[in-house]
């Protein structure tokens, strides 16, 4: 469960990097479309930021689940920044991470 919240975290933070208008990048995929629709690639990032942080209360208590989303959106914030550039982060490589930690939290 964890594990699919920082993922719509790290979804989250990715359109909003992507929506703004100083990212200087060549488009490719996923942000093509949010750079000709940056409205809604941060209104689709805002309710999965907002829906991850609900889930999170939900899931751990208020306090605690505030906490957590917030280092989480900050830890995703500082991956996203720092690896976009390189085009690490492409959805290939998420997908295999994704599936790699999240069988680990199912089988730990």
């Amino acid at each position: 469960m964890l594990t699919t919240l920082f993922f719509l975290l790290l979804l989250a933070f990715q359109l909003w990097y992507l929506a703004s208008p100083q990212v200087k990048t060549q488009p490719a995929g996923l942000a093509v479309y949010v750079t000709r629709n940056p409205q809604h690639a941060r209104l689709l990032g805002g309710v999965l930021a907002v829906g991850a942080a609900v889930l999170f209360v939900f899931k751990l208590g208020m306090m605690t689940g505030l906490c957590s989303w917030l280092v989480g959106l900050m830890g995703v914030g500082c991956l996203v920044v720092a690896l976009a550039p390189f085009r690490y982060l492409s959805p290939l490589v998420v997908a295999v991470v994704y599936g790699l930690l999240l069988t680990l939290e199912i089988v730990l």
